[in-house]
């Protein structure tokens, strides 16, 4: 398995053959939820780089908070990158995911051909302390408590195999990137002049509130295209039936297949 040191050492893996594109997880789980889910068999022709990002699935986590700021994250996917030889990939990212992927295409947006932000985007709403509580709720209860409580909730329930994955992830590392939420630098402010492709794709089931805010995306963006489906949070990763199409033809456009 090939890693890369950045502040801490960083795993990855590479599957397939063509235009690379970088996948991220999210706050939980590591680079094997793309295996499981079906997306890298799912689209073939393309190298797909599967990231364990900081304190996931082999890569080394930070010894504190410091090490969960948003530009160590952007600094891992950068690093990826430079490892495999790519001047140029598209970016998917899930939740969390999908916002190390704007803060990167923010710092470096020639590095990106395309952007995927998979049910996540950046929430100016917020407060730093209202990002702290949620953080601290996750240290209090631990990863599984809270994943199992959020997984009860939705409509859909979510298969083994991604409760599990997600659950692998330190308490820790979970509230780290909570954290990091408040460091990241402002899209909304910098999504006017981002020339870059992006495609978001919502699951909205039941939260106006984020389908509002995914239409105002990209509405700002230069490049962007909104596909909503009528599924919850977790749903929007592990219903490949929808999610997959749209990824996909995403993928072709930037790479130049179509």
């Amino acid at each position: 398995m090939p890693e890369v040191q950045t502040d801490l050492l960083i795993h990855y893996r590479v599957v397939g053959d063509g235009s690379i594109v970088l996948w991220h997880n999210g706050g939980c789980g590591d680079g094997r939820m793309w295996e499981l889910g079906g997306y890298v068999e799912g689209l073939p022709g393309y190298t797909h780089v599967l990231m364990d990002h900081r304190g996931r699935g082999r890569s080394e986590a930070p010894a504190d908070m410091g090490g969960h700021h948003m530009s160590r994250y952007v600094a891992d996917a950068l690093a990826v990158l430079d490892d495999v030889g790519a001047d140029r990939a598209t970016f998917v990212g899930y939740s969390f995911g999908a916002r190390v992927g704007f803060a990167t295409a923010v710092a470096a947006p020639e590095r990106f051909s395309g952007l995927v932000a998979l049910d996540g985007a950046p929430d100016p709403t917020p407060s730093a302390e209202e990002i702290r509580a949620d953080a601290q709720e996750v240290l209090t209860r631990g990863t599984r408590a809270v994943i199992e409580e959020f997984a009860a909730l939705e409509a859909e329930p979510p298969p083994p195999w991604l409760i599990d994955n997600l659950c692998s992830t330190d308490s820790h590392a979970f509230a780290g990137c909570m954290e990091a939420e408040a460091t990241a630098p402002d899209l909304w402010a910098a999504a006017p002049t981002l020339d870059v492709p992006a495609l978001v794709v919502a699951g909205v089931l039941g939260d106006e509130d984020w389908r509002a805010l995914a239409q105002q995306l990209v509405t700002t963006l230069p490049q962007a295209k909104l596909v909503t489906i009528d599924v919850a949070h977790l749903a929007a990763f592990h219903r490949t039936d929808l999610t997959l199409p749209p990824i996909q033809a995403f993928l072709e456009r930037v790479s130049g297949r179509t």
